[in-house]
């Protein structure tokens, strides 16, 4: 018998991650913006996508899951190259919760 959550609570998981991350990521691009340095594009597109996501997500999009996917592998790359395993293992809890059987059928993905 294959373990299952009940889809509406690993939503609410996964979009409290994606804000936390966006947090994460945000609060220094902030801090670097305001400091003068180069405007960084990638990062302010990480953010962007994981609020997109996680506001997505909460409301049932089936967009959302994919960038939600998108987004959580781009910030996973990332967590890997900085050696952030505490990253890294937020990043795979996020991915086992929107993989489950009931949560993709949730959002219509096979």
């Amino acid at each position: 018998m294959a373990y299952d959550i009940d889809p509406e609570q690993s939503v609410s998981i996964v979009a409290i991650f994606l804000f936390i991350d966006a947090a994460f990521v945000g609060f220094p691009l902030l801090s670097s913006i305001v400091n003068g340095a180069v405007f960084p594009i990638v990062p302010l597109l990480l953010v962007v996508g994981l609020i997109a996501a996680g506001v997505g997500l909460l409301q049932g999009r089936q967009w959302a899951w994919w960038l939600a996917m998108t987004v959580i592998g781009v910030s996973a790359l990332f967590n890997l190259l900085a050696f952030n395993l505490i990253g890294l293992l937020i990043d795979a809890l996020v991915i086992f919760l929107l993989t489950r059987p009931s949560t993709r059928a949730r959002f219509g993905v096979r």
